[in-house]
């Protein structure tokens, strides 16, 4: 179905219609200008020779500013229909000109300065009207006035008096008319309640009366009261609707020859009336723009008081508000969670009287008061609480002084933050990791389990904890074990019989993890040992090994409400990590086997290559070198037989490069064969192309193994700094002790070694790593590079 905009006239129809809608604008401010014209023309004194006030300008100056100023024709079209065109065309022709210029300056100025929305609820909006309407009214007055001279219409000496009545009245007119069409069109909507338009409807009358009041000759001024009033209660709108209906009257009374306005000439009339007109408006709408003001002030602060109350209501830290006395008189939600205490319990009452106990991550105990800021500014305090209802926390807290507009102290605001559970999962991350760490190694499964034990104990913040092995006979032996100063716990080895409902029979009989909060009246030895060190929690989870239960992961060192939330789910991500040690237990212990076998094999593979070397290629070489010194005596008695014997030679040669090549790759030295690993080092340094400085070696000879890996170790890194380093000398060390070989090599050169980038230095790494050992690197740049591997001696 084809719309208004898909159909081929549309663009069309729309165009028309913009053109109707700017003809139909233009035709009713014309209707709308010449209206305003004709009222003031009868509020004119003279007959219509002289008014006071001209309100088409204020009209004019409105509508352009509301709706464009591409609406000027209608003012043209207004003008003329209210001309006098008994005075000569030019006159009428420069009087238009001018009418029309000082609206359209008047309005694009305005427009500029404050934007099309003016509805004069600022101060400077009002003074910008005041401006722009002065400035427009001006070539208004300047154009009418000279047109009506240059036509002989007005004689040379009234100029001057002609121009300041002429621009007066359509300043009047933009100072009075336009204020009220902007505030009540540019100010939106408005709904009045009931007492509003009662209020409304007294404050109209007694403006009339008091303009109306015969006595007020004395008085002149008597009306702004009621003028005041309409801006203190009304605004803008209030202010400019009786700015306009007291200034009518009074145009009015005086054209009348009525008022407090009339005096003995009609130019001193004109001049009081348009003096009064100008500080009545000026007066109410700066009164009103500064009440506007102050209520949007007022309002927004508020809604910004109402915000930040919602705001720290809603805040998941705590906040604390403490008089320079020290008595809590304020906090939001959030801190009454934290702290476990109640608004009502807290105000009025100091820390100490009502916060639980506070200790630092030492276990020592922190003042109450430092917690809420009895220090002043502090930042980044850490403790742990003790909340009156037997839970903990760890809280991060932040306090800052208050001070008065005198800068004295006034009371301290404190922030706090619950950490626990970050600060928990922050630390089960960190064991997790460690574990998983050991776990991945060739460590066997008792240190596995004595890793686990204490990671848990310092995690859950427990006096013990340990893991049980389940027996064949219904028994169970304790395999891993951590104990702190306060607790003596169950030592490794220990056995006891599955009897009673403790958490590791619980275990046993249903495979899930359990949790006992009591052990009155329970039997067995685990049981009567927990319940002697007073202890009533423990929770235990199970640990599954190839699809059968193994044993137990134990933590049973709570007391009555200390227990964690979720301390079955974190024993249960421990859990898994010991089935896995215990799972690979055997798989580590035939890997590191099957290590050693790669490294001796290529060891005894390097020998071999030795043997070949000597026995192969080197005999070919001293052939070489026999044959030659044969061709040298013969070259000269006879050179054909010469040749003939150094094509032999190149034969030989070019065989022994060949056997050379496949023999070059891994050649074992054999001063390490025979004399050792210090014997290969200090033979090594002899022809390295760089200076080496042997710092220590070993006297005895190490495993064969341990010495192919150190000597290796040493050439490489020698190699790497000879070829990238531009190092002065290179240092090395060598020490063995019963259970590891260090070796160390270090140089003075550019550094920024990667080994994640070099071929060689993965190299080292890999050697190492099979023997079970470790590398480190530290290589930054411009200060040399250090490399440390340590290898176990018992290989």
């Amino acid at each position: 179905m084809a719309t208004a905009s898909t159909l081929p006239g549309a663009p069309l129809t729309r165009h028309l219609d913009a053109r109707w809608r700017y003809v139909g604008g233009v035709l009713l401010l014309a209707g709308g200008y010449w209206a305003a014209a004709k009222i003031g023309l009868h509020l004119a004194y003279l007959d219509g020779a002289v008014t006071a006030l001209w309100p088409p300008v204020g009209v004019g100056i409105a509508v352009l500013v509301l709706y464009g100023p591409r609406l000027w024709p209608g003012i043209v079209i207004g003008d003329l229909l209210v001309a006098d065109f008994t005075s000569p065309l030019g006159t009428v022709l420069g009087q238009t000109a001018g009418n029309t210029l000082e609206v359209v300056i008047a309005a694009l100025i305005l427009r500029r300065l404050v934007g099309r929305h003016v509805a004069l609820t600022r101060v400077v909006e009002v003074f910008a009207l005041v401006g722009c309407a002065a400035a427009g009214t001006l070539v208004s007055a300047s154009f009418g006035s000279t047109s009506l001279r240059l036509g002989d219409v007005i004689p040379p000496h009234e100029y001057f008096e002609v121009w300041r009545t002429w621009w007066l009245s359509d300043f009047s007119g933009a100072l009075v008319v336009t204020p009220f069409l902007l505030t009540w069109i540019a100010g939106g909507p408005v709904r009045f309640t009931r007492r509003q338009v009662v209020e409304g409807v007294v404050l109209l009358t007694v403006l009339v009366l008091l303009a109306e009041v015969p006595s007020q000759r004395d008085v002149p001024y008597v009306v702004f009261p009621a003028l005041i009033w309409a801006a203190l209660r009304f605004g803008p709108r209030g202010a400019a609707s009786a700015v306009l209906l007291a200034s009518s009257l009074t145009v009015l009374n005086t054209a009348h020859n009525a008022g407090p306005f009339v005096r003995e000439s009609i130019t001193d009339s004109l001049l009081s009336t348009q003096l009064f007109m100008a500080t009545a408006a000026l007066t109410s709408l700066v009164l009103a723009a500064v009440t506007a003001e102050r209520s949007l002030a007022g309002t927004a602060l508020l809604t910004n008081e109402e915000r930040l109350r919602s705001v720290v209501r809603s805040m998941n830290e705590g906040l604390i508000v403490r008089d320079a006395g020290g008595l809590i008189t304020d906090c939001n939600s959030a801190a009454e969670h934290i702290l476990g205490v109640s608004r009502d319990a807290l105000s009025g009452r100091h820390p100490e009287d009502v916060i639980g106990r506070v200790t630092d991550e030492d276990g020592q105990t922190v003042d109450a008061g430092r917690l809420l800021g009895d220090g002043g500014v502090e930042s980044g305090l850490l403790v742990r609480l003790a909340r009156p209802d037997d839970t903990w926390a760890w809280i991060a807290a932040s306090s800052s002084a208050m001070r008065d507009a005198a800068g004295r102290p006034e009371g301290v605001v404190t922030t706090l933050s619950d950490i626990t559970q970050r600060r928990m999962l922050a630390a089960e991350q960190a064991a997790l990791r460690r574990i998983a760490t050991l776990v991945a190694g060739d460590a066997p499964p008792r240190a596995v389990f004595a890793l686990v034990t204490e990671e848990v104990g310092r995690l859950l913040g427990l006096p013990s904890a340990s893991i049980v092995r389940y027996e064949a006979d219904a028994r169970a032996t304790i395999v891993g074990s951590w104990v702190t100063g306060v607790d003596n716990g169950l030592p490794v080895g220990t056995r006891f019989a599955l009897e009673g409902d403790t958490v590791v029979a619980l275990v046993r009989r249903t495979g899930e993890p359990a949790r006992l909060d009591s052990y009155q009246g329970v039997k067995g030895q685990l049981a009567e040992h927990l319940r002697g060190q007073g202890y009533g929690s423990s929770v235990a989870a199970p640990v599954q090994v190839g699809g059968r239960l193994w044993g137990v992961l134990v933590t049973s060192a709570y007391r009555p409400g200390d227990l964690p939330q979720g301390a079955e789910e974190r024993l249960l991500d421990f859990a898994e990590l010991v089935a896995q040690a215990i799972a690979n237990a055997d798989a580590h212990e035939k890997l590191a086997a099957s290590r050693i076998r790669l490294v001796e094999a290529g060891d005894s593979e390097r020998r071999r290559l030795e043997r070949n070397l000597h026995d192969g290629a080197q005999q070919r070489l001293v052939a070489l070198a026999v044959r030659l010194r044969l061709i040298q005596s013969r070259l000269e008695q006879d050179p054909a037989a010469a040749h003939r014997e150094l094509d032999h030679a190149s034969a030989e040669l070019s065989g022994a490069l060949e056997e050379l090549r496949e023999l070059a790759r891994g050649i074992h030295p054999a001063v390490l064969t025979d004399r050792g690993l210090a014997a290969a080092v200090v033979a090594l340094a002899d022809r390295a192309p760089v200076p080496v400085d042997i710092g220590a070696l070993p006297e005895e000879r190490l495993a064969p193994a341990v010495e192919a890996a150190a000597y290796y170790i040493i050439s490489e890194a020698v190699t790497n700094v000879a070829k990238y380093a531009r190092a002065s000398h290179v240092s090395v060390l060598v020490r063995a002790d019963g259970e590891c070989t260090l070796v160390e090599v270090a140089d003075d050169g550019v550094g920024g070694a990667d080994p994640a980038k070099g071929s060689g230095l993965r190299g080292i790494a890999d050697r190492v790593e099979a023997l079970q050992g470790r590398v480190s690197v530290t290589s930054p740049p411009g200060a040399g590079t250090r490399i440390e591997a340590e290898i176990p001696s018992r290989r």
